[in-house]
């Protein structure tokens, strides 16, 4: 074998070891607290279910409030539609009418999607507060509004 390949194969495997034990190493510095889940939406085909959840990332020194989202499809036919996130923060509606907060899913039968706290995906986590000493804004209603297509 060549030795530029050896030392190739060698330097990537190496690396890929390392990018996993960085990624679990700052999944392991979370404390995750969820709250009780409620149902936030369901009719004959979705079900979408709301945990207040606390991401306490010591790694990045983030300690931030979010409402994880779990959407299921109840049917046994592939299910599309789109969420519009009304969300309020100190009574005040901050994304109404805002096309950045409407998102579009398309679920197989049975399927889950659940957000959580390692993913920046605003599609199924809704930030909620931070520590009151960083920032008083805090989400005080939301409204998921759902059409299907």
């Amino acid at each position: 074998m060549n030795s530029n390949f050896t030392k190739n194969i060698i330097s990537a495997f190496l690396f890929v070891l390392f990018f996993s034990f960085s990624l679990s190493a700052q999944q392991d510095n979370v404390i995750i607290t969820e709250s009780q889940s409620s149902v936030i939406f369901e009719d004959q085909m979705i079900s979408i279910e709301g945990t207040l959840t606390e991401c306490d990332n010591k790694t990045q020194g983030i300690d931030n409030s979010y409402v994880i989202l779990k959407i299921t499809n109840k049917t046994q036919q592939t299910r599309n539609f789109r969420i519009q996130q009304d969300l309020f923060y100190d009574g005040v509606c901050s994304t109404c009418n805002s096309d950045e907060y409407l998102f579009t899913f398309s679920l197989a039968p049975g399927e889950v999607l659940k957000g959580n706290c390692y993913e920046n995906n605003q599609k199924l986590k809704l930030y909620h507060h931070m520590p009151e000493h960083l920032s008083p804004v805090k989400l005080t209603n939301y409204q998921l509004n759902v059409s299907h297509l």
